[in-house]
């Protein structure tokens, strides 16, 4: 799968800050625990190693939002604009209740925690595809709804 080049708009989905905190303080713990066994020298490196991975993991787990002149991305799945019909922002309790029994069970979901209490709700008009709407987290789902109305505005017939 390809990622857009020039994107209308791009957002990673990196996860909140207690994540990050609990991974870090995992990773000192670990660093800690071989320094007090095998010595500083050891605790360092198991510590700088971990930190490395640590980072390596979040980044490539941490899926892309975009918009583009020809899709819609989320992740590595791709929705053609030609496909994408209404576009609806949810605020934080709408967004809750549509990732629990009142939303959608056909979605194609990509939400992350900590990203923020906002969604937006993509209609798919494709009648081959098995998913009647994509619900995606964003930290401004004003703006990729505005991105997604811009790039129809640019679909030529």
């Amino acid at each position: 799968m390809r990622s857009p080049d020039r994107p209308l708009y791009s957002e990673r989905l990196w996860p909140g800050p207690g994540l990050w905190l609990l991974s870090g303080s995992l990773v000192m713990a670990l660093g800690l625990a071989y320094g007090a066994a095998l010595g500083a020298t050891a605790g360092w490196v198991v510590a700088g190693a971990g930190a490395l991975g640590l980072l390596v993991g979040i980044r490539w787990t941490s899926p892309v939002l975009a918009v583009d002149d020809q899709a819609l991305w989320a992740g590595p799945a791709r929705l053609p604009l030609e496909w994408t019909g209404r576009v609806l922002v949810l605020d934080a309790e709408q967004a809750a209740l549509a990732r629990g029994p009142h939303g959608d069970p056909t979605a194609h979901v990509v939400l992350r925690p900590g990203v923020g209490p906002g969604a937006v709700v993509v209609e798919v008009t494709d009648p081959q595809d098995p998913h009647r709407t994509w619900l995606l987290a964003s930290r401004h789902p004003d703006e990729v709804a505005s991105a997604l109305a811009a790039a129809h505005g640019r679909l030529r017939p």
